[in-house]
């Protein structure tokens, strides 16, 4: 779990010593800001009471902040489980069968937490699980007293090593981790930047001190200060009984090794091809560091500085307590997190808590912006309306003189227009005429009336005369309601739904004709007609006239009753039939309104007197 969090809490309890590491991500980069290390015996921290009144007051000077414990690496199991290639589920399912199996048979519930890695053999992936039993999580917690604080997050001594050595040198190859503690020391190893082995055994600093206490026969203390203080391995102080004793140690090192070394002979070299990094408060111990060299034949050297995060340096055996804050402030490749579920819960509400809080800030920092540009934009809007009043007023001599000019364009346009009118007028009878005599060609029909639609519409309706015989042929039935569309095809409507040939007469002609085949044929000559006369561009539309439109005007002599159609031919150009209006009732036109600005001077009121 990667908490998106800026400051942490991390804490390393050893048995003598308790390390606290207070880190914080800002835009990007990582400051320590403070570390602390409490001596456990010397505070008298025995009970879970004691270590909780103690820490209280720290945690409140230094805010409160969430807190991530780093277990002791002996109460958890890290290994490279490797699997056939699987879909997730069955592979979370597997890795769940194994964590179960290497816990061994417990009352407390397993925790566990896997990361993928990178796999050499094809067809196969391999993946770091780490576990542990709840149990102990939670007792460690109610040691420290912690138990009711923010938690964000728990990991492992090892884990927490491998974050920090991947951060300091993520280009490292192959190395081996070794951290000596009081009572414990982790062995960790690590391929291209990822765990492949870790263990502990229950032989640290305090292993030393009992040795040497047992050797001089004094108090634990003493030895202690004697152990750290002077160089027990070359000079005047040197002892050999002491350097025995920590052969026993390098035994036990080299044994571990051996046993990773036999179970994985393809990782190539053995231990001296690897670069072993020596860290924790046991190698402040003077000269321990290059006896160890001495004795393993391998080229221990100090844990890198942290400098090389160009952040502040911090004392030896704090690099599982920075390791961990790496991790609970999302900076770890390979973060493995054992936090039992109800504080994950509660963290994961803490999460959402805090980022509510962080948009409500947001916001109300937003609104308040949003409150300054618009003040700023109402003054500018204020300074901009006065500068356009100005100008509108000097503006308003043009705009008469203008209409003025315009009223006398349209006067001369209107003086004229009768004579554009008529001479359009008789252009589109010839041009119609010449259509309508065209159309006649190879087809077996004829006109028999071409009138204007004003003059014909003139005439009273068809069906207030008697003299029309009744239609009784299927054709003129089928006939009563045709219409067709501009692309010729014909639409069966009635007279009554027409709404193109209701209301008053358009400015076209009326072309009546006579189709002596039969009902089929007739259909389909009339049909032909109207699209060839539609796709001409002098008409806007060209349709059939319905009956109760029709006019009885052609001389029932030279006409067909049965096979007589109407059309109707509506012009395209009637821009010259209507005048312009009279000046002052132009379209679209508003008078000018003249508005008062604060601060602009004295109010004036619209043309009318009403105030604006």
């Amino acid at each position: 779990m990667r908490a998106p969090v800026r400051r942490v809490l991390a804490i390393d309890a050893g048995a003598r010593n308790i390390k606290l590491l207070l880190a914080e991500a800002d835009f990007g980069r990582l400051h320590i800001l403070k570390h602390e290390s409490v001596d456990v015996v010397a505070e008298g921290l025995i009970t879970a009471e004691e270590t909780k009144a103690h820490f209280k007051p720290l945690l409140e000077a230094w805010g409160s902040p969430p807190i991530v414990l780093v277990l002791p690496q002996h109460l958890s199991t890290s290994h490279v489980i490797d699997l056939p290639q699987a879909p997730e589920a069955e592979v979370e399912k597997l890795i769940a069968d194994e964590a179960v199996k290497l816990g061994g048979v417990s009352e407390s519930r397993i925790i566990y937490d896997f990361v993928r890695t990178d796999s050499q053999v094809s067809g196969r992936q391999q993946f770091w699980v780490t576990l542990a039993q709840e149990g102990d999580i939670r007792e460690r917690l109610l040691r420290l007293g912690i138990e009711n604080e923010q938690i964000c997050d728990v990991t492992t001594t090892a884990n927490a090593l491998i974050a920090t050595y991947r951060a300091t040198c993520p280009l490292a190859p192959r190395s081996v981790l070794v951290h000596i503690g009081a009572q414990t020391t982790v062995v960790v190893i690590v391929i291209a930047g990822q765990g492949a082995f870790a263990t502990s055994f229950q032989m640290g600093g305090d292993f030393f001190t009992r040795a040497l206490a047992r050797q001089l026969q004094c108090p634990e203390e003493q030895a202690e200060t004697i152990r750290n203080s002077r160089n027990l391995f070359s000079g005047a102080d040197a002892s050999a009984e002491f350097a025995a004793s920590v052969e026993g140690w390098v035994t036990e090192f080299d044994q571990q090794l051996k046993d990773w070394f036999k179970l994985n002979p393809g990782s190539g070299g053995g231990a001296s091809a690897f670069e072993v990094v020596a860290g924790g408060g046991g190698f402040s111990q003077p000269g321990l560091l290059e006896f160890l060299k001495s004795r393993t034949g391998l080229g221990l050297k100090p844990w890198p500085s942290l400098a090389q995060l160009e952040q502040p340096s911090v004392p030896a055996g704090f690099e599982a307590a920075f390791g961990a804050a790496l991790q609970a402030l999302g900076r770890s490749a390979q973060p493995v997190s054992l936090l039992p579920d109800d504080y994950r819960t509660a963290w994961r509400k803490y999460l959402a808590q805090q980022r509510l809080e962080l948009i409500s800030v947001l916001m109300t920092f937003l609104i308040l912006l949003l409150m300054i540009v618009g003040g700023w934009r109402q003054r500018s809007l204020i300074h901009a309306k006065q500068e356009l009043l100005a100008k509108v007023t000097s503006g308003q001599e043009l705009v008469d003189s203008n209409l003025a000019l315009r009223a006398e364009l349209i006067t001369h346009y209107n003086t004229l227009r009768p004579v554009f009118a008529h001479q359009q007028r008789t252009v589109d009878t010839l041009q119609t005429l010449a259509h309508l005599q065209q159309s006649r060609s190879n087809r077996a029909f004829w006109y028999v009336l071409f009138a204007d639609q004003r003059t014909y519409f003139s005439y009273p309706p068809a069906h207030l005369s008697t003299n029309r015989p009744p239609r009784t042929n299927s054709v003129a039935a089928a006939d009563e309601g045709l219409r067709f569309n501009q692309s010729g095809e014909p639409n069966l409507l009635t007279a009554s739904a027409s709404s193109t040939n209701a209301g008053p007469p358009r400015l076209g002609f009326i072309a009546e004709l006579c189709i002596p085949d039969d009902a089929e044929t007739a259909r389909k000559t009339l049909r032909e007609l109207v699209g060839q006369l539609d796709k001409q561009s002098i008409f806007s539309r060209v349709d059939l006239l319905s009956d109760d439109l029709r006019r009885n005007v052609a001389e029932a002599k030279i006409t067909i009753p049965d096979r007589h159609f109407a059309l109707t031919l509506d012009l395209a150009r009637t821009e010259f039939q209507q005048s312009f209006p009279r000046p002052g009732l132009v379209p679209g036109f508003r008078a000018p309104v003249r508005r008062t600005v604060p601060g602009a001077g004295e109010p004036r009121t619209r043309p009318g007197g009403e105030l604006p």
